[in-house]
């Protein structure tokens, strides 16, 4: 057997009724995101060059002890997505929409960045040092995307390029993960144009682009939380790639309007969402919150609390 079908293996033994023993959802300075748990698990030294799966496998072990209800239903990405992020773990697991298909991106990144005192055996030029940690660092996102080879999946593209503005020049880009994601995730926010968020869309963007696409950040991704994501995102997904492209290219107009009734109405030859599908973003994001007292402020951190998991 060997280190995938390990890690697959102790996915698999994931039974439903297992619950998480998480504790908080932090941004750091640079706005990224890490949950906390009860406990320390020990990351082995990662090689500079790449994160061989072998090294992982007791990692996963130990996680999944704290986070079962994020890995339930998961499968491991054996060729990561972009191929240039080396140290992480990339899990997928399809959904499928009204009319769509999605796929949950879980991704927990193990390199080292964290606090020196915690380091258990120093690194060299070739390996990043092996370290005790409470937290991890992660990204959780629905993608619409299309089944691929096994557990492989392609992302409904809203864009085939990006240019952005870079030292003053403009450059083209054809793969993801070249590209300043915040500003795209800026524009796209722009062009959706909807006042529903409860926390500000600069600290924690919900709408996000990634994979040249639109992609729906879900903090913690039971799955009850991806389900009710899905229900928001999908005809919201509509609206957006309405704003770049033809929604013919997805499903035809009537269809769309069917599948999403009271949701999505034809406006000036577009998609808009209605004023009571408004009112229910409203309402699902109203579930989130940043906090930052004192204590947090010293670190350059904030909290994200959810009042409904």
């Amino acid at each position: 057997m060997n280190a995938v079908q390990e890690i697959q293996k102790i996915l698999s033994a994931i039974r439903p009724e297992e619950k998480n023993r998480a504790g908080g959802i932090y941004l750091n300075t640079i706005k990224n995101e890490f949950i906390t748990f009860p406990g320390r698990v020990m990351i082995p030294k990662i090689p500079v060059k790449e994160l061989p799966y072998q090294a992982a496998v007791k990692t996963v072990a130990d996680l999944r002890q704290y986070f079962p209800e994020f890995l339930l239903g998961n499968s491991l990405l054996e060729k990561r997505k972009p191929a240039a992020d080396l140290h992480s773990l990339q899990f997928a697991m399809p959904m499928q929409g009204r009319l769509l298909g999605f796929t949950h991106f879980f991704k927990m990144d193990l390199r080292f960045g964290g606090d020196s005192s915690n380091v258990v055996e120093k690194g060299d030029t070739t390996l990043y040092p092996s370290y005790n940690t409470n937290r991890i660092y992660y990204k959780s996102r629905l993608i619409p995307s299309v089944p691929g080879d096994g557990d492989d999946f392609s992302p409904v593209q809203i864009f085939d390029e990006v240019t952005v503005e870079s030292d003053m020049h403009f450059r083209t880009f054809a793969v993801f993960d070249e590209v300043g994601t915040r500003t795209i995730t800026r524009e796209l926010l722009e062009r959706l144009a909807l006042d529903v968020f409860s926390v500000s869309k600069e600290l924690y963007p919900f709408v996000v682009f990634d994979f040249f696409t639109a992609c729906f950040n879900v903090p913690y991704p039971t799955r009850a939380a991806l389900d009710r994501a899905l229900e928001i995102f999908e005809p919201l997904f509509f609206v957006l790639f309405g704003r770049y492209r033809s929604t013919d290219a997805l499903a035809k107009r009537d269809a769309i309007l069917a599948a999403f009734p009271g949701r999505l109405e034809a406006a000036e030859g577009a998609l808009a969402p209605t004023a009571s599908f408004i009112g229910e973003m409203k309402d699902y994001f109203r579930q989130y919150a940043i906090i930052r007292d004192d204590e947090l402020a010293l670190k350059g951190w904030w909290m994200l609390e959810i009042s409904v998991t």
